[in-house]
């Protein structure tokens, strides 16, 4: 015969491991959830997000589109990111290397007389342009500056680059020549 005691620790027990196991399903359903709300990173191959945004000078505009036919440089940048200062002035060597791309330097600052001063100072003769509620930086799934991305002639996201090292630029410029030979 079993007391009274005993079957109510024993229930006491099963209580606790089923609300554990139900916490802990919970945490991981959460977790998954969580994990598919992040940005979406486009594939290679397939075609780049469309954007059409304002010059920082806000004269001017750039359409995706409208640059078909072209190998295109995507560089998302902020004017709080040191390594974004080391790399404009290189992106603009890539420009002078191949003139013949378009390259579109991305600000994701919500301030854009920052990303103007920014600019200024490291490299003025950059195209630039102004995402600062960063929907065209969601849409290609940037995580972190800089980011950047190469576009083939036919509008296909071809090269993610993320982050920034010195050596990175070489294998961007390998990058680039191999969709000028194609």
């Amino acid at each position: 015969m079993i007391s009274s005691s005993s079957l109510g620790k024993k229930v006491s027990v099963c209580a606790t491991w089923t609300c554990v196991i139900l916490c802990l399903t919970l945490l991981v359903l959460t977790g998954a959830s969580w994990a598919s709300k992040g940005p979406k990173r486009p594939s290679a191959g397939k075609p780049a997000p469309e954007f059409v945004l304002t010059g920082l000078a806000g004269d001017d505009s750039v359409t995706l589109s409208k640059l078909r036919g072209k190998v295109v440089f995507v560089d998302f940048w902020a004017s709080w990111c040191l390594p974004c200062r080391q790399l404009m002035p290189r992106i603009a060597e890539l420009k002078d290397r191949y003139p013949e791309i378009e390259i579109v330097a991305v600000s994701v600052d919500a301030n854009r007389e920052k990303a103007i001063t920014f600019l200024r100072g490291v490299e003025p003769s950059l195209r630039a342009v102004h995402d600062a509620n960063h929907a065209v930086a969601d849409a290609y799934g940037v995580e972190q500056m800089p980011s950047s991305f190469v576009i083939d002639r036919e509008g296909k996201l071809r090269f993610r680059h993320d982050g920034y090292k010195a050596k990175d630029l070489d294998g961007i410029a390998r990058q680039i020549q191999l969709l000028l030979d194609e």
